[in-house]
C-alpha cells in the first residue's frame, strides 16, 4: 500500500514545524486535523508517521536532553504524537485472513511510542496487528503469543539499558513459536547486540519492519543457538542487585548528595546497562548510558551523573567485583572522551 508519491523536502519541514507546534503545546485536535488535511492533500500514510511525527518526536526528545524542553513538555508532546498515531491506525480495518503480528516494547522499556508507530503503520500495510504497549513482562507475553500464535512479534527497544529485558521478550517470543524481529536504540547503532539477544531480525529504522516481514525467512532455533543467556556472574549480579543499590544509595547520602527519586532512578538505570554488558560481553551498553547521563543531568543543572556513576562502582567494588570492572573501564572511556555521543 506504500505509494511512490516524492514528497518534496521543503513541504515535509513546513508540515513537521506545524505539528511540532501542536504536539508542544498537548493540542492532539490540532494535530489530527492536520496530519488529517496533509494526507487529503496527497501525501503518504508513511510519509507522515515516518518523515514528519517521528522526527518531530526525536527532535523534541533532543531539546529535552539539551535543557531546552522541561519534563512535563516532552511528556505533553509525546501524548499528543501517542494519541493522534493511535487515532489513524484505528481507522483502519484489521482483516480476518490478514497475518497476525503483534508489537510491543522489551520487558523494562516504558517507551511505547516507536512500537504504535510501527503498529499503526503494519495496520495501513494490511497486517493484522495487536499493540500491546510498553514494558511487557515476559512471561505475560509468554502466555499470550501461546494462545494468538502469530505469525511474528515486533521488539522496541529506546534504551541499551534494558537488554536483559529485551532478551526476556525475545525468548519468551521463540518458546512460543514466534519469530522475533527487534529495533530502536537500545539495539545498538547498527543493531550490534540484536544478535547476542536471539532476535531473528534487526529493523535498522521504523520502516524497515514491514520490508523485513515481507520478505524473511526466519529461523527462531538457529537465532536461539547464538543467543547470550544471562552467565552466572550476571545472575549474581541480579540476586544482589537490592543490596548494590542499597549500598549506592547509602554512599550518595553519606556525601550529603540529596537522595530523591531521580537520584535512585538513575542508579538503577546505570546498573541495568551494567548488566546488559554484562549479557552481552561488550562495555558499549555501560558507556551508552553513562554518555547519556551525564549530558541529560547536566543539561537540566542535576550534579549527578559522576557521584551516582561513583557511588555504583564503589558499591560494586564490594558486591561484584567484575560488574565494577565494567563500570570502571566505561568511565574512562567516557573520561578520555571516547564514547560515541549520546543519543
Amino acid at each position: 500500500m506504500d505509494t511512490e508519491t516524492t514528497v518534496p523536502e521543503a513541504r515535509i519541514a513546513e508540515a513537521r514545524l506545524a505539528a511540532s507546534a501542536a504536539a508542544i503545546a498537548g493540542d492532539p485536535g490540532t494535530l489530527y486535523h492536520l496530519v488529517s488535511r496533509l494526507m487529503g492533500e496527497g501525501m503518504p500514510f508513511d510519509v507522515v508517521l515516518f518523515d514528519v511525527l517521528a522526527p518531530l518526536q526525536r527532535d523534541v526528545g533532543a531539546r529535552w536532553q539539551a535543557g531546552s524542553y522541561l519534563v512535563s513538555e516532552e511528556h505533553a508532546a509525546t501524548a499528543t504524537v501517542e494519541t493522534v498515531v493511535s487515532l489513524l491506525a484505528g481507522s483502519f480495518d484489521q482483516p480476518a485472513d490478514g497475518r497476525h503480528v503483534v508489537v510491543a516494547a522489551a520487558e523494562g522499556d516504558q517507551h511505547s511510542l516507536p512500537g504504535r508507530l510501527i503498529a499503526a503503520h503494519l495496520a495501513y500495510m494490511g497486517y493484522r496487528v495487536t499493540f500491546l504497549g510498553a514494558n511487557v513482562l515476559a512471561t505475560d507475553l509468554r502466555e499470550y503469543l501461546e494462545v494468538e500464535k502469530p505469525d511474528a512479534l515486533v521488539v522496541s527497544s529506546a534504551m541499551s539499558g534494558h537488554l536483559l529485558g529485551a532478551r526476556a521478550t525475545v525468548q519468551a517470543g521463540h518458546a512460543a513459536g514466534t519469530p522475533v524481529i527487534v529495533g530502536g536504540r537500545g539495539f545498538g547503532k547498527a543493531g550490534e547486540w540484536a544478535e547476542s539477544i536471539g532476535a531473528d531480525a534487526w529493523a535498522a529504522d521504523l520502516r524497515q519492519v514491514a520490508e523485513i516481514l515481507g520478505s524473511w525467512s526466519p529461523d527462531p532455533g538457529a537465532a536461539e543457538s547464538v543467543a547470550m543467556d544471562p552467565s552466572l556472574e550476571l545472575a549474581e549480579l541480579s540476586g544482589r542487585r537490592d543490596a548494590v543499590l542499597g549500598a549506592a544509595q547509602g554512599l550518595l547520602a553519606d556525601r550529603s548528595i540529596l537522595l530523591d527519586a531521580r537520584a535512585r532512578d538513575e542508579l538503577s538505570i546505570l546498573l541495568s546497562a551494567v548488566e546488559a554488558s554484562l549479557l552481552v560481553g561488550d562495555d558499549g551498553p555501560a558507556i551508552d548510558i553513562l554518555a547519556w547521563q551525564a549530558t541529560t543531568l547536566a543539561a537540566h543543572r542535576l550534579v549527578l551523573a559522576e557521584a551516582v556513576a561513583a557511588a555504583l562502582e564503589t558499591a560494586l567494588e564490594v558486591n561484584h567485583p567484575s560488574a565494577a570492572s565494567v563500570l570502571a573501564r566505561s568511565r574512562v572511556q567516557i573520561e578520555r572522551g571516547l564514547a560515541s555521543p549520546p543519543r
